[in-house]
């Protein structure tokens, strides 16, 4: 299908403003260096978007897309629904921490939802099914109870979330690799697991 003109500069205006974030984060997403990186007079990016609140909004929307496209499910490699799950989590963390700016952009940039957008909660549906699929494994296979999901699923997101949070703080020392070795455990302690020694060995 055929874009319009209108689309057309309305795409072209969110991979600049895409391009801005992923090389040096939100903060330097700005009209004026906006409408400097795709040609358009300053006043005439407001033809797009009502403010910059809505241009970040859409953008925010737009990279989630992007995100959830680029995390297809690894897991479906796995039989073992454990080691499934700590796949799809180990792809979720290697995305942040190849893009750093992008998760400073989802949780530390300041929005104001639209009235009447509701985009962002059909993205988070999809999100929320992709983790359903992970958890859902281990309740088919008997390693936990179907009432044992939410508090399993919010005690490891929000681990993850506050690791990957804490490894980008100033202070942070944890790298990718200490996340993943951290969250590995947690699961397991959760799912009554030994985890595997250096060697292999249980």
């Amino acid at each position: 299908m055929t874009m319009s003109k209108k689309e057309r500069t309305l795409q072209e205006i969110l991979r600049a403003a895409k391009a801005s974030i992923l090389a040096d984060g939100h903060e330097s997403v700005t009209v004026r260096r906006l409408a400097e990186k795709t040609g358009l007079a300053y006043t005439g990016l407001y033809y797009y978007f009502k403010d910059l609140n809505a241009l970040l909004w859409t953008l925010r929307l737009d990279m989630i897309d992007d995100m959830m496209a680029e995390l297809t499910v690894v897991e479906s490699a796995h039989k073992d629904p454990i080691e499934a799950l700590l796949a799809g989590l180990s792809q979720y963390t290697g995305y942040f921490f190849q893009h750093p700016t992008v998760f400073r952009f989802f949780y530390f940039g300041q929005f104001v939802q639209p009235e009447g957008d509701e985009r962002y909660l059909k993205l988070q549906a999809r999100m929320g099914e992709i983790w359903q699929q992970s958890f859902s494994r281990l309740v088919q296979s008997g390693q936990v109870l179907p009432e044992e999901i939410d508090f399993l699923a919010r005690t490891i997101i929000y681990a993850l979330q506050g690791m990957i949070t804490l490894s980008f703080s100033a202070n942070g020392l944890m790298t990718q690799e200490t996340v993943q070795s951290e969250l590995e455990q947690l699961v397991l302690y959760l799912l009554k697991k030994e985890p595997q020694s250096p060697e292999g060995g249980q």
